[in-house]
C-alpha cells in the first residue's frame, strides 16, 4: 500500500514538472511570435523605394522612342529592347519616372584599298562601344526627358578617336502631339531613306555616312550623302497618328570647327510613317560665312520606303541642292533588304551623285550579309565599291563585323 502511495505521489510530481516545462515552452513560443509580428509590422511600414513612391520595377522592355526625334537608324543599332528602371508614385507624390539603358560593342576586321587616293592596301581591326541612356518623367506640364549617347572608338585607319558624347538630346512633350526639344543630334535636313538612311553599313557606306554634304569644302565623298550631319539645334515637332512635321534652328558650321559663330541653318521636314509605307520630304538652308567664303547653301530631298511583307523592303531617296563652295549638286540612292530567314538577311544598295558645275560624279555600290542568331548578337560580311571620274583608281573595302548588344 505504501508502495502504491509513493508511486502515485511520484506520478503527480512528474506531471507537475511536465506541465511547468510545457508552460515555459509556450511562453517562449509566444514571445517569438510577438517578436515576429513586430518585425513584420516594421517591414510593412518601411519604404521599399524612395519616400513618396509605392513601387520600383526593373525589367526589359521595348526601347522608348523619343517624341520628335526617333533617330531610327541609330536606334536600330542598339536593338529593340532596353533595360528599364521604373518608379510609380503614391497619390501625393511627384509623377512617375523611368530610366532605361542599352548599348552595343562591335569589332570589325576590314581590308581596304586606298589606291584611289594615292594610298595602298590596309587591313585593320576596328572597335567601338556605344551606351544609350534615357531618363524621363511625367510632370504637371507634360513629359520631360533626356537622351544621352556616349561613344568610345578606335577607328583603326584614322587613329584613336577616344571617348566622347556621340549625341545628347532633351525634350518637353507639351501636349500629346507637340514637342519642343534641343541638344546635339542629326540635322533635320537629313533624308532617312535610300542607301544611307536604311542600310546596316557598319563599316561600308563610307561616302554617305562618314562625310556630309555641308561639312566638306571640296570633297567628292559628299556626293552620295543627303545628310547634312549632326548639329546643335532647337526643334519644334508635331505628330498626329502616322503624320508628323518639324522645324529646327541649327548651328551651321561647314568646316567642322568650334568657331562657326553666326553660321545658322533652318531645316524642316514632313513625314508619314505607316506599317508598310513611309515617306519624307525635308529641306535645309544654311549660312556659310567661313574661311573667307560668304555663301549660303541649301538642299531639298525626298524619300520613301516600302515593305513587301516579310520578304523584302525597298527604300529610295533623292535630292538636289547648292553646296556652299562646290555649287549645284544632285544625288539619288536606293537600298533593298531581303529577309532570307528568321535570322539571316541580305541587303544591296547603290548611290550616284554629281556636282553639275564641275562635272564631278561619284558612284557607289554596297552589300551586306547578316546573321542574327539572337537579338543580342549579329555577325556580318560587308563590301563596298566606289568610283569617281576624278580618281585615278576605284575604291574597295570588305569587312567582317561582330556586334554584341545588351
Amino acid at each position: 500500500m505504501k508502495t502504491i502511495k509513493m508511486a502515485l505521489l511520484g506520478g503527480a510530481a512528474l506531471a507537475v514538472m511536465t506541465a511547468g516545462a510545457q508552460a515555459d515552452d509556450l511562453a517562449a513560443l509566444k514571445a517569438e511570435i510577438e517578436a515576429l509580428n513586430s518585425r513584420v509590422a516594421q517591414l510593412e511600414t518601411a519604404p521599399a523605394v524612395p519616400a513618396g513612391y509605392s513601387l520600383m520595377s526593373v525589367s526589359e522592355a521595348d526601347a522608348y522612342v523619343v517624341p520628335g526625334n526617333a533617330n531610327t537608324k541609330e536606334m536600330a543599332r542598339y536593338g529593340e529592347k532596353a533595360n528599364v528602371i521604373g518608379i510609380l508614385p503614391t497619390a501625393d507624390a511627384p509623377a512617375a519616372a523611368s530610366i532605361e539603358w542599352s548599348g552595343y560593342v562591335y569589332a570589325i576586321v576590314a581590308h581596304t584599298d586606298y589606291s584611289y587616293n594615292g594610298g595602298d592596301n590596309d587591313t585593320n581591326v576596328l572597335g567601338r562601344a556605344n551606351l544609350r541612356v534615357v531618363g524621363r518623367t511625367d510632370t504637371a506640364v507634360g513629359e520631360v526627358g533626356v537622351r544621352v549617347q556616349l561613344r568610345s572608338e578606335w577607328a583603326g585607319v584614322d587613329g584613336d578617336i577616344g571617348f566622347y558624347g556621340h549625341e545628347y538630346w532633351g525634350w518637353w512633350a507639351m501636349t500629346p502631339e507637340l514637342t519642343f526639344g534641343g541638344g546635339y543630334t542629326g540635322s533635320l535636313g537629313d533624308i532617312g531613306h535610300g542607301m544611307d538612311g536604311t542600310c546596316n553599313c557598319w563599316w561600308t557606306d563610307w561616302f554617305s555616312n562618314e562625310f556630309r554634304a555641308i561639312n566638306s569644302v571640296f570633297n567628292v565623298s559628299s556626293l552620295n550623302a543627303l545628310d547634312p550631319g549632326d548639329a546643335t539645334q532647337v526643334r519644334l515637332s508635331y505628330a498626329s497618328g502616322p503624320l508628323s512635321m518639324a522645324v529646327a534652328l541649327e548651328e551651321s558650321d561647314p568646316v567642322g570647327t568650334a568657331f562657326g559663330a553666326g553660321d545658322l541653318a533652318v531645316a524642316g521636314e514632313v513625314a508619314y510613317s505607316g506599317d508598310t509605307f513611309s515617306a519624307e520630304i525635308s529641306g535645309i538652308w544654311y549660312d556659310a560665312d567661313n574661311l573667307g567664303f560668304n555663301s549660303d547653301g541649301w538642299q531639298i530631298g525626298a524619300g520613301a520606303s516600302f515593305a513587301l511583307g516579310d520578304m523584302a523592303s525597298i527604300s529610295l531617296a533623292g535630292g538636289i541642292g547648292e553646296h556652299w563652295t562646290n555649287g549645284d549638286y544632285y544625288s539619288v540612292s536606293g537600298n533593298v533588304n531581303f529577309g532570307l530567314s528568321d535570322n539571316i538577311s541580305f541587303e544591296i544598295g547603290a548611290a550616284y551623285g554629281e556636282y553639275t558645275d564641275f562635272n564631278v560624279d561619284l558612284f557607289t555600290v554596297q552589300a551586306g550579309l547578316y546573321y542574327n542568331p539572337v537579338s543580342q548578337l549579329t555577325l556580318g560580311l560587308e563590301g563596298q565599291w566606289s568610283d569617281s571620274n576624278i580618281w585615278g583608281n576605284d575604291f574597295t573595302t570588305v569587312d567582317f563585323v561582330t556586334i554584341w548588344r545588351f
